[in-house]
């Protein structure tokens, strides 16, 4: 059987309009519409129409939304111009529960779809945000040859400030468009690399390509580690089962193979059909939709003893989409040890949809159930033993987590 294919928006909240309850008869007769007012209406009801078929939640949420469309529909009938109705429509969306639904303007839309490249200006590093215990940028992976790794930047280092400014939990996300900009540009870093002092670093941005890949191979006689990166395609399959045959031909014992997610995030070529086949087999938890629930039967094919391969899985927060699935579908079958901290519970897929307009509506379709009925878009995942370090608190050669998984490897846990 095949798998949801997956999909993660990113999500920027706005301000919502007033809030206000207006019955829909008494406007039709009190207003009459205009031909714009009867298009914006179309749109309208077209979201509406996508939302009530398939979004996860039929309950909404539980915002008041049939309160809120009646105010957008009383707002259309009144009268608003082609801006004020992008901006209610998206105050709309954006009452749903958070990263649930996203609303993007036909000209934003357009604009996205000619900034989509394999390249983009920047320091060029894989990152991640943290609020707690003080808010930071988490250099996740750093690109081999950018003007971050030229500046002796490294994963695991953390950013507290930018050109002087701190980071604040105020900001969010935003604060990754205060370190790009434009190639010939610089910014000033304050960094802290785990367990050192915090240091001022120049980086000369620059145009770089987007990409990342694979690390590790055999950590010691018998022990396979990989390190999964940000985003990762079928190489991740091929490189362990390749691993594990070369193994078997030479007659090699395998002592254990640990797979790090800690940073993987999910992207379409995720090879989540082929990775839960090669490690696991039987009923894993489902994914539900508004429509069905489509269970997630692994069907087990052992490859140079990959069924029986004692097994530990790395995770924590930056850990989502796909390989969260991944990690979750194998802890519900018993299936090796989960190991670091909870992850967030990215787990939804989504759908897109374009409007008679040319806006484009985003929204949540499905989650991953376990088999005892826990939502992971609602919980995340938690570990089986949970080590008290976030990634920017531990470096390779010096990394408790990893070691806390190899010696239940060694003590066959």
């Amino acid at each position: 059987m095949g798998f949801p294919s997956w999909s993660w928006p990113l999500f920027v909240a706005l301000p919502l309009v007033a809030c206000g309850t207006f019955p829909k008869t008494a406007v039709a007769e009190a207003i009459p519409r205009s031909e714009l007012a009867a298009r914006q209406q179309m749109v309208l009801d077209e979201l509406l129409a996508r939302l009530d078929e398939g979004y996860l939640y039929p309950d909404y949420g539980g915002v008041e939304w049939a309160a809120r469309v009646a105010l957008v529909e009383h707002q259309i009938a009144a009268g608003l111009g082609e801006k004020e109705f992008q901006a209610a429509l998206e105050a709309l969306v954006m009452l749903l529960p958070p990263g649930t639904a996203s609303y993007t303007s036909r000209e934003e839309r357009v604009q996205a779809d000619f900034e989509v490249s394999n390249t983009y200006e920047g320091i060029g590093a894989f990152v991640s945000i943290r609020a707690e215990p003080e808010p930071r940028i988490l250099l996740l992976s750093v690109i081999e040859n950018s003007p971050a790794a030229k500046a002796g930047l490294q994963a695991h280092d953390a950013v507290y400030a930018v050109d002087g400014t701190a980071v604040s939990r105020e900001e969010g996300l935003a604060v990754i468009d205060r370190v790009r900009g434009p190639a010939g540009t610089s910014v000033v870093l304050e960094v802290a690399s785990p367990e050192q002092a915090r240091r001022q670093v120049t980086v000369e941005r620059a145009e770089v390509a987007i990409g990342d890949s694979l690390r590790g191979g055999i950590l010691a006689p018998g022990l396979i580690y990989l390190l999964v990166p940000v985003t990762v395609d079928a190489t991740l399959f091929e490189t362990v089962a390749g691993l594990l045959q070369d193994m078997l031909e030479k007659d090699q014992t395998v002592v254990g193979l640990v797979l790090d997610l800690r940073i993987a995030g999910s992207s379409s070529e995720w090879p989540l059909n082929e990775m839960l086949s090669l490690l696991g087999d039987g009923r894993a938890g489902s994914f539900n939709s508004r429509a069905q629930v489509q269970p997630l039967d692994i069907q087990g094919t052992d490859v140079a003893d990959s069924q029986s391969l004692p097994l530990a899985i790395l995770v924590g927060p930056d850990t989502s989409g796909a390989p969260e699935v991944f990690a979750a579908a194998l802890q519900a079958i018993g299936r090796g040890a989960i190991v670091g901290l909870p992850t967030s519970g990215s787990v939804l897929s989504f759908q897109s949809h374009i409007l008679p307009d040319g806006s484009l509506l985003t929204f949540a379709e499905s989650s991953f159930v376990t088999p005892n009925g826990t939502d992971l878009s609602l919980s995340g995942l938690t570990p089986d033993v949970i080590v008290e370090l976030d990634w920017d608190q531990v470096q390779p050669g010096s990394d408790p987590v990893l070691l806390k998984a190899i010696e239940l490897l060694q003590q066959g846990s």
